[in-house]
């Protein structure tokens, strides 16, 4: 089992960016699922504002991560202009999520959860782009 766990690990430190990009935004992901889905079902907030608000939450955990290990550079530390092209490629990115939610939730009325994911899932991709080659270079 621990061969298992050392291949794991060497690919997610010295594998290609994807991966390291795809695991931070699994941490993220579950961050910005949990609070939207929080809000939704404990607070009845809004799907779009709990939408919002998980997003965001996700969002600041992964620039951190993001900035250190993923696109990590030699310095290795956080950088204030990065964080301000983060900031905006992210207001595209919300954009794009809640144009799939406002779509989506058009089509599959009352799937809330499914809904939710598929806007995530296309975000994600958006994401991975505008980090790589606009932010992250």
């Amino acid at each position: 089992m621990s061969n298992r766990f050392n291949a794991i690990y060497i690919t997610l430190t010295k594998g290609p960016q994807i991966f390291r990009f795809g695991f931070v935004a699994v941490i993220g992901l579950g961050v910005d699922i949990g609070v939207a889905w929080v809000l939704v079902k404990s607070l009845n907030t809004p799907l779009f504002m709990a939408a919002i608000a998980g997003f965001l939450c996700g969002a600041v955990l992964n620039y951190g991560l993001h900035e250190l290990w993923t696109f990590q550079n030699s310095s290795k530390r956080l950088s204030v202009k990065r964080l301000l092209k983060y900031l905006l490629g992210l207001w595209f990115v919300l954009a794009v999520r809640l144009s799939g939610i406002s779509a989506l939730s058009l089509l599959f009325p009352g799937h809330a959860f499914l809904i939710l994911l598929v806007a995530i899932a296309l975000s994600f991709c958006v994401n991975y782009i505008v980090s790589r080659s606009l932010i992250f270079r």
